[in-house]
Order: structure tokens, then C-alpha cells, then sequence
């Protein structure tokens, strides 16, 4: 009896050892999915973000006063915004009388200079000339 009792203890033991080894391998397989997921799904955003900015086959032409609230949004920002090669920076809680030489029905072309990663650093709009 002693010897059944023993041999029980032992089956149960490796039981409880076979079900936390096979508890253990579902959650780590299950971090490792989510690691797997999210590396993915960064990929994916980065290839679509060089793809966007890859694929610009016609580059869009701002308003003078496109320019001047494109300048104004990115107050406060870390994003670096030129006309014709001056950064310019409108705060009206700094300097209220703070003017930017565009013309508002002129033309801009915009440059989108980007880091490595895709983000966006500085905005650069350059005036066209007028054809009439």
C-alpha cells in the first residue's frame, strides 16, 4: 500500500510539473506572438510612411495664406518652418506684431525634410514665380 501511495505522489507530481511546463510555454509563446505583432505592425507603418513620401509624384502648391497658418499651427512644435530659406515663428503671447513677408495669393512649393525614421523635422516652402 505504502508503495502504491508513493508511486501516486509521483504520478501527481509529474502531472502538476507537466501541466505549469505546458501553463509556462503558452505564455511565452504569447509574448513572443505580441513582440512578433507589434514589430510588424511598426514595419508596416514605417514602409508606408517611405512609400507616401516616396510616391509623391506631384507636389502640392500652398497659398501664401496656406503658408502663414501652416506657421502658425506648428508654433510650439519641434517642427522647423522656412519661407524662402528663414525660419519664421509666430507666437502672439510673445510678439503680437510679428509679420511674415508672403504674399497671400502667391504660390509656395513645399519641402518636407524628413529624419531617417520618416519623421517629419522641417517644412520648407519656397515662392513660385507668377506666370502672369
Amino acid at each position: 500500500m505504502f508503495r502504491n501511495a508513493q508511486q501516486l505522489m509521483l504520478f501527481s507530481t509529474a502531472v502538476v510539473l507537466f501541466v505549469t511546463a505546458c501553463l509556462y510555454g503558452q505564455q511565452l509563446i504569447k509574448t513572443m506572438t505580441d513582440a512578433l505583432n507589434n514589430t510588424t505592425q511598426f514595419t508596416v507603418e514605417m514602409e508606408r510612411r517611405m512609400n507616401t513620401t516616396l510616391r509623391t509624384t506631384e507636389p502640392k502648391r500652398y497659398s501664401g495664406a496656406e503658408v502663414l497658418h501652416t506657421v502658425r499651427q506648428m508654433t510650439g512644435t519641434s517642427i522647423t518652418v522656412e519661407v524662402d530659406g528663414q525660419a519664421h515663428l509666430i507666437d502672439p503671447l510673445i510678439n503680437r506684431k510679428k509679420t511674415i513677408p508672403v504674399q497671400l495669393n502667391g504660390s509656395y512649393r513645399p519641402e518636407f525634410i524628413r529624419d531617417e525614421w520618416g519623421g517629419l523635422m522641417r517644412i520648407q516652402f519656397w515662392k513660385e514665380a507668377s506666370v502672369h
